[in-house]
């Protein structure tokens, strides 16, 4: 959308890999989950902890994943995420992970703005994404 991708380098690391020495699949959603929580931070100015005290976070709604290749303990990989579209109340990013030119997993996320109602944590509504966090996005 915004043609801003954001880039980070990734080792695959032992913890990562189950006993043949390869990425065991969950193991990616927590890359996944790191990446975003340094997007937010480093592109839109604005911490997972800040958010959540502001009063809203950005829940993922949706998932997609394709595991392309095997990721073995020690390869160096670079984890790019784009904004591939944003809404009134959600955002979908794409994701790629690449060792060299080889696509190990191609995945498509789609975080929803959500804020809590009172103090309950397991009640949540969406809200539309404010005017200053979409800007920050897509500039």
């Amino acid at each position: 959308m915004s043609g801003k991708v954001f880039e980070q380098p990734l080792r695959i690391r032992w913890n990562h890999c189950d006993p043949a020495g390869i990425v065991y699949h969950p193991q990616y959603f927590v890359m996944l989950n790191n990446a975003m929580e340094d997007f937010f931070r480093e592109c839109a100015g604005l911490s997972y902890e800040e958010s959540l005290v502001e009063g809203y976070g950005f829940p993922i709604a949706g998932i997609r994943c394709d595991f392309c290749a095997p990721s073995r303990c020690g390869d160096d990989c670079v984890l790019r995420m784009w904004i591939e579209s944003i809404g009134t109340t959600s955002v979908r990013f794409a994701m790629t992970i690449h060792a060299g030119d080889e696509c190990r997993l191609a995945c498509i996320e789609t975080a929803v703005c959500a804020a809590r109602e009172g103090d309950a944590v397991v009640k949540l509504s969406l809200i539309h994404i404010s005017e200053p966090t979409r800007r920050s996005y897509i500039s």
